[in-house]
């Protein structure tokens, strides 16, 4: 008997066959739960599937099986990823006979969102075309449970709840078991990303509740790429691992829509209609005008893997005593929050090349100093200009380790009149607009490569927004520059870093008999 006809029998049992898994191949599973989804619920399916669709349900299930700790599903508005997610949840609730997991929570910053997710996958099980199928979900017992709109607990034992981002994780406990599937849907908005302590917040909550999963569990995120300042931006960069698994799916791809369901008429409705294509359909925040560096230059340009890693200092190249150097460094407090960072260039080849970077949030001030100075030694005790705004300890240190230290130049000039001398960089209003448009020009004019892909990342995500003179505090930031400043600062220095050992030139000029120089000389 084929598929369809079982389907249109009347033999239940036949039908639950189909859908029921629990040793089977990934292709089987994902075979039977599209079977399941269009079978029960067509309305779902008015336009065909996309081939990211794919890509979604094969994401939910390596997350659901275990193969991988996290799913960031990140796909333009309308794109059927929550669909895609309930219909996969009450599918693995019905018909995995392992019950793998048993314990569903799913988080929005909007609580009202979460439990509207809840409910419907409440009423997917509570379908009457279910319930004649599957009669034992929640079938009456002895035992109490919860059964609500928001809050259920299957016959089977299956946990599913909604609730804001943030609640306390500690305690949420279901038969001795934590949540072991967390689902973070709209979790950002334009509404949370006006506030850095609201987004400073929802980051706390999510790791909290990441933390506290069951071992073995998994996350998967589900949400629209409208910004790099929050924290959708953070969850796609942070925890790279094979155990992470990234989709971003926008509307359009090569000037085709990425489905059929969306027509070139419907998508250039939109583009007039929408107050932020890019972002909401093209899952490109990065194409907003406030991008300060730009971004094709950025993508273009190759990385490297460093030669030497040593206790986090990234070397990419050997040292060449011939050669300039200069190293940049941002300080920090290393107390876990924003970094202390170095950067070193060599300014003696076309294009000039970041040869060593290294950054840190838990190194103290004056540990920065022995490592500025190690650094510099490393390059033949190399000019070093570290940000003297603050934390002059990291300055004290490495000054009086002997390193080569930077002198600001001074702003007065008067007869007579000798300017206190100021070792490193001085970052304020003046000097921080122009140092970054001096490391943006030469970025974009092809004078310096950056090597290092954690700087280029930062260097991607740098807008005019951050140039303005402020002090942010870095317990509300989400993000951080210390590797672009640090760039940035080291850049300065061209003017004035100078070669440790020039080489045999005088005896080169007198064989090439260009000059005729005096030997005692």
């Amino acid at each position: 008997m084929s598929i369809q006809e079982i389907l249109n029998s009347d033999n239940l049992e036949q039908q639950k066959a189909l859908f029921v898994f629990q040793d089977e191949r990934d292709e089987a599973i994902l075979l039977k739960f599209n079977l399941w989804a269009r079978h029960f619920f067509p309305n779902y399916f008015e336009s065909p599937d996309a081939s990211f669709h794919k890509d979604i349900n094969q994401g939910n299930l390596d997350a659901y099986l275990g193969k991988i700790d996290y799913f960031v599903n990140i796909a333009f508005r309308g794109a059927g990823k929550d669909v895609k997610t309930k219909l996969f949840v009450a599918f693995c609730v019905l018909n995995d006979l392992d019950h793998r997991r048993k314990y569903f929570k799913i988080l929005s910053e909007d609580r009202t969102n979460a439990v509207q997710s809840v409910t419907d996958i409440y009423n997917m099980l509570v379908n009457p075309r279910i319930t004649q199928m599957y009669p034992e979900i929640f079938e009456k017992t002895h035992f109490k449970r919860e059964e609500t709109m928001s809050s259920f607990t299957t016959t089977t034992g299956i946990k599913v709840l909604a609730d804001t981002i943030g609640t306390e994780q500690r305690g949420a406990i279901q038969d001795e078991t934590r949540p072991d599937f967390i689902i973070f849907n709209d979790f950002e908005s334009r509404k949370t990303l006006r506030s850095a302590v609201v987004t400073k917040a929802i980051k706390d909550n999510m790791e909290e509740a990441r933390t506290s999963l069951q071992k073995g569990g998994a996350c998967v995120y589900l949400a629209n790429y409208i910004s790099e300042m929050g924290n959708v931006h953070q969850v796609i960069h942070d925890k790279l691992s094979d155990r992470k698994r990234v989709l971003i799916v926008p509307i359009m791809e090569n000037g085709q829509s990425t489905w059929v369901r969306y027509s070139q008429k419907d998508i250039d409705q939109m583009k007039r209609d929408d107050d932020d294509f890019e972002g909401e359909r093209m899952c490109k925040p990065n194409a907003s005008k406030d991008i300060y560096i730009d971004r094709p230059t950025l993508d273009q340009m190759p990385t490297r893997e460093p030669i030497k890693v040593v206790a986090g200092f990234k070397q990419f190249k050997e040292y060449d005593p011939s050669h300039r150097y200069g190293l940049g460094a941002d300080v920090a407090g290393g107390v876990g929050l924003d970094s202390s960072a170095s950067v070193i260039i060599d300014f003696s080849i076309i294009p000039a090349q970041v040869v060593g970077t290294f950054h840190s949030n838990t190194i103290q001030p004056e540990a920065f100093g022995d490592e500025i100075y190690n650094q510099g030694n490393i390059f033949g005790g190399c000019l070093v200009a570290p940000e003297n705004n603050k934390f002059d300890q990291t300055i004290l240190k490495a000054r009086q380790l002997g390193a080569k230290m930077f002198v600001m130049p001074s702003k007065e000039i008067r007869v007579g009149y000798h300017p206190p001398v100021t070792y490193g960089w001085t970052t304020n209003s003046l000097t921080k607009s122009k140092m970054l448009a001096d490391l943006k020009k030469a970025i974009e004019d092809g004078l310096l490569a950056l090597n290092d892909l954690d700087l280029i990342q930062e260097a991607k995500s740098y807008t005019r927004n951050d140039l303005i003179d402020k002090e942010p505090d870095a317990r509300l930031s989400t993000r951080h520059f210390d590797l672009l400043i640090a760039c940035a600062i080291a850049w300065q220095l061209k003017d004035h870093a100078e070669a440790k050992f020039v080489g045999n030139w005088l005896e080169e000029m007198i064989e090439d008999g260009k000059e005729q120089v005096n030997p005692a000389l």
